[in-house]
């Protein structure tokens, strides 16, 4: 019995032992092949930031080439196999950024919109009001002198979504578009609640808003009528903008 208590023991303790020194351990890692890894998944984060700033210039000169050719030959009459060779890409790749001709349109007019309405508003200066009013209209007449067919494109998407008997209003975009646009412009115009010039500054900020306002609403006519028009100079059409962003800032100015 004493024989057999001594094995048992003896077992017993062999078996702790070898269940000690089989136990698994992670293999100790040298400071070198730490320091390739680190390497390695910055080049991954690196290539990957390229492949995203890729897509996205491919993205871009996809809508400047549509922009272009929906001007030239209108939404409707412009193929998309026309904008994919201007663009410099294949049919292939327009469709991988843009299931159809729809939301390339609608994603051109947002891209628009963002350039022309709300952002000019923070050229605003309280301390200089009405050379602030005047500044923010050259940028609009500076607009239709170099790039006119933003103004042109206004009008030809509110034609043809309206052929399809939509409301570009109603488009998510174009409605947090709005919300964007009134947080810029509350942000510009800082008031401080009961001052004794809040007053006269929510008159400037109204006032600004309805120049700006009629101000490119004649200016997308004037491109219109340019085009419609061939035979007037564009000498006499700077000379009827100008005049016409005088008559503004009188109406601003309250005269």
């Amino acid at each position: 019995m004493r024989r057999r208590r001594m094995a048992r023991s003896c077992l017993r303790g062999l078996t702790e032992l070898f269940i000690k020194t089989n136990v698994p351990r992670e293999a100790p890692v040298s400071c070198k092949a730490g320091k390739r890894c680190r390497a390695v998944n910055e080049e991954g984060e690196k290539a990957m930031k390229l492949r995203e700033k890729q897509l996205q210039l491919t993205r871009e000169m996809i809508k400047e080439a549509a922009l272009a050719a929906f001007c030239e030959k209108g939404i409707e009459g412009a193929d998309l196999v026309l904008v994919a060779a201007r663009s410099g890409t294949s049919r292939r790749t327009l469709y991988h950024h843009f299931k159809d001709k729809e939301q390339l349109a609608t994603e051109v007019y947002v891209d628009n919109l963002r350039r022309m309405f709300g952002r000019l508003l923070l050229d605003f200066d309280f301390k200089a009001p009405r050379a602030s009013v005047e500044a923010i209209l050259n940028k609009y007449l500076s607009m239709r002198e170099q790039h006119p067919d933003l103004l042109y494109y206004d009008s030809l998407f509110n034609v043809y979504f309206a052929s399809m008997g939509k409301n570009p209003a109603e488009l998510p975009e174009y409605k947090q578009l709005l919300i964007d646009e009134a947080r810029l412009s509350t942000s510009a115009f800082t008031l401080e609640p009961e001052s004794e010039e809040t007053g006269q500054k929510l008159v400037w900020i109204e006032r600004t808003r309805m120049v700006t306002h009629l101000y490119f609403t004649y200016l997308q006519k004037s491109v219109l009528n340019s085009r419609q028009n061939r035979e007037v100079s564009k000498s006499a059409e700077l000379e009827q903008d100008m005049r016409y962003k005088q008559f503004l800032l009188s109406l601003w100015s309250g005269q």
